[in-house]
């Protein structure tokens, strides 16, 4: 739904961490395997390695929210749901932000920043990240113009199709080494 530049997205920031790092490793091992053993092994282990990338990946960095003056759309593990904002009744924040849908229906939000549970003594000043979230939601769903539209639910394609890939790299990977050998 969001196309524009002047959109909001929500997501976490330690997910990139988290992916930096599982990207690090698994490519110092397939060095590793390259330099030790042959190019040849290494492009048969990769897909394993990239199956841990991609697993990084659809949980901590794709999903996220996107929003503008027209609606939002959540992008949780390989799904995407656009909603216009005259379909949303309200934006509560729980633990995660949450879409209450006028059909009585519910869209917990995966992205973004989950609110704090337990405060410390030097974080109870601050600000909650998720709770600016919240507020910035809830801003664009009461100054949104109400256009007719429907939610939309869809597949995450591009990770989708990077899963496909992988697998049958994998099948690929076990078919030129006999299938998978137990010790």
């Amino acid at each position: 739904m969001p196309q524009r530049s002047d959109k909001y997205v929500f997501r976490s920031t330690l997910g990139w961490v988290w992916f930096g790092l599982a990207v690090v490793v698994c490519g110092y091992l397939l060095v590793d395997m390259a330099i030790r053993a042959s190019v040849w092994d290494a492009f048969l282990v990769t897909p394993w390695l990239a199956g841990i990338c991609w697993l990084v990946w659809i949980f901590q960095v794709s999903p996220r929210i996107e929003a503008d003056e027209d609606g939002a759309r959540v992008v949780n593990v390989l799904r995407v749901i656009d909603m216009p904002w005259s379909t949303v009744e309200s934006v509560r924040l729980k633990y995660n932000a949450e879409f209450v849908l006028k059909t009585g229906a519910k869209v917990t939000a995966w992205g973004g920043s989950s609110r704090r549970l337990h405060k410390s003594i030097r974080r109870r000043a601050a600000e909650d990240p998720a709770e600016q979230e919240a507020e910035a939601l809830q801003s664009l769903h009461a100054n949104t113009t109400n256009r007719d539209g429907y939610v939309h639910r869809s597949w995450d394609v591009p990770a989708v199709a990077a899963l496909a890939v992988i697998v049958v790299w994998i099948a690929f990977s076990l078919i030129q080494t006999g299938g998978v050998v137990l010790p």
